[in-house]
């Protein structure tokens, strides 16, 4: 097990392993032997053998492959049947993602009444079987930070905000030059309006408010609402490394913990997947681990 000060700078005691295009980070005490992907397989059987155990999954780059117009965005094939199965054989099955609770539900499909469904980075909580996500409080004053901080956006060509509500994501991916983009938008929103904090995401930019909770705090609201002992936690993004940070501090507690890092292409930095326990190169990859892995839950 890595030490619980070096997972969470990126700096890791057993170092990096490189096996074909999968850049796994072994635990020092659990080497990689034989095939990558079927060391990963084994790894989230463990955790997720540790019952009452849970799945908490990223949406986009995780389920979804990205794509330049996020309403676009697609499901790898099979996820939906996939994901219902996985939350009849565990205790939860949650989809975390910085899309609004409601977008992420409609593009979970046929599933998403199983599942829960943790929106805006941790702000919204849309459980199994309700209409409505449990709204954060304070409504209306992060509506208008959020506005506030949305009106020093310049319209820039190829750039798209996506305004969830209670955060926004603003895309420079389809941007002509993406980096110049970012400069742009970055130094736009140098000095965000009180209560908004700016963080960067794979060709985005985030504004989301302070002290709101994120995908960290949600896991461990998670963990501890369903009394979860074993825990598998996916994905792709930097703003996937509060997940990560957090599945850390509770593997310290007990917990039986796997964190896998999904690449995608160059846009996902290499600090991903030092933070994980290991990486699996593509959305399609990741689901077909997940099936693999249900496959042996109901045996």
């Amino acid at each position: 097990m890595t030490s619980a000060g070096s997972r969470g700078t990126g700096i890791r005691e057993s170092g990096t392993e490189r096996v074909g295009i999968y850049p796994f980070t072994q635990r020092p005490d659990e080497p990689m032997t034989g095939d990558p992907f079927e060391h990963a397989v084994r790894l989230a059987r463990a955790a997720l053998g540790a019952a009452p155990a849970g799945l908490v999954t990223d949406l986009d780059g995780t389920l979804s492959p990205i794509v330049d117009d996020p309403a676009a965005a697609q499901l790898v094939p099979g996820v939906p049947e996939l994901l219902r199965e996985l939350a009849r054989a565990l205790t939860v099955v949650a989809v975390v993602s910085g899309r609004s609770a409601r977008d992420a539900r409609s593009i979970l499909g046929a599933a998403a009444g199983e599942l829960l469904i943790v929106g805006n980075h941790g702000l919204e909580w849309l459980v199994p079987g309700s209409d409505a996500p449990e709204a954060p409080a304070d409504t209306q004053r992060l509506r208008a930070s959020l506005l506030a901080a949305l009106a020093a956006v310049p319209p820039l060509d190829g750039v798209a905000i996506d305004d969830k509500g209670f955060s926004a994501t603003i895309h420079y991916r389809g941007a002509p030059n993406p980096a110049a983009a970012r400069g742009v938008l970055l130094a736009a929103l140098a000095e965000p309006p009180p209560g908004i904090e700016v963080r960067e995401g794979r060709r985005s930019v985030e504004l989301r408010p302070v002290g709101s909770g994120d995908k960290g705090s949600a896991i461990a609201a998670i963990v501890e609402r369903y009394a979860l002992r074993g825990l598998l936690v996916a994905g792709d993004d930097v703003t996937d490394l509060d997940m990560f940070r957090a599945a850390d501090i509770l593997r310290g507690r007990g917990v039986a913990t796997l964190t896998l890092a999904v690449a995608g292409g160059r846009e996902v930095p290499r600090s991903v997947s030092d933070a994980a326990d290991a990486t699996v190169p593509s959305p399609e990859s990741f689901v077909n681990l997940l099936r693999t892995v249900a496959a042996s839950l109901d045996a």
